[in-house]
């Protein structure tokens, strides 16, 4: 979760535009950067980081 939310907040994206491109709603994302990881489930955060980092890096 910890690396989902700095890659968010280091994206070139917006917020928005991330959650557009992952099919989320963008209060998924806002909850998430609020520290509400209860809203999100694994899938979705699976989901958002393969948007952000669409080729695997090692983390």
């Amino acid at each position: 979760m910890r690396i989902v939310t700095r890659l968010i907040a280091v994206s070139d994206l917006g917020c928005r535009e991330i959650a557009r491109r992952a099919g989320l709603p963008a209060q998924k994302v806002s909850d998430l950067l609020s520290g509400r990881l209860e809203h999100l489930s694994v899938e979705e955060l699976q989901i958002l980081y393969r948007t952000i980092d669409p080729e695997p890096t090692a983390h």
